[in-house]
């Protein structure tokens, strides 16, 4: 993401924060910026270690990612085995996820059709759609064929 992209949401987020009644601190700013400044899903222990050294206290990262979410800057991604991982949604096109459930490495996909189909069977069905999450969880083919998988997507451990 681009600097202009980063300090724009971080005003999002002050304005967020201001609407809640709730400090901008320099902790939260420091948070964010290590967030938006990769463009990788990410655990709160992951970004413990993008902060270390700033004196962001566990506590403070938990409840920054909870406020992040809030404002929906950044979104918990769901990998159903009780891993917690995050992306940051603001500036991003739609999208959804397929899990190799081989490798663990989790692989991005458009989702603009996706986006389409659920608002076409909410319509159908008498509701008015306000998100989605997909998640596909799949084999590797390369994995399958070869042994070994060697695309160079995000690898979860």
């Amino acid at each position: 993401m681009s600097v202009k992209d980063i300090q724009q949401a971080l005003n999002l987020f002050r304005g967020y924060l201001k609407r809640k009644d709730l400090k901008v601190t320099r902790q939260r700013e420091i948070l964010l910026r290590r967030i938006f400044e990769r463009e990788t899903h990410f655990s709160a222990e992951d970004l413990e270690d993008y902060v270390k050294g700033d004196g962001i206290s566990k506590a403070t990262i938990y409840r920054s990612l909870q406020l992040l979410c809030e404002a929906e800057l950044i979104s918990e991604v769901g990998l159903d085995d009780n891993r917690r991982m995050y992306e940051h949604t603001y500036g991003h096109d739609p999208h959804d996820h397929i899990v190799c459930v081989d490798c663990k490495k989790v692989f991005e996909f458009d989702g603009k059709s996706v986006v389409k189909l659920h608002e076409l069977v909410t319509k159908r069905l008498g509701f008015t759609p306000v998100g989605h999450r997909l998640r596909i969880e799949a084999t590797c083919e390369a994995l399958r064929a070869n042994g070994v998988c060697n695309r160079d997507e995000i690898k979860l451990l």
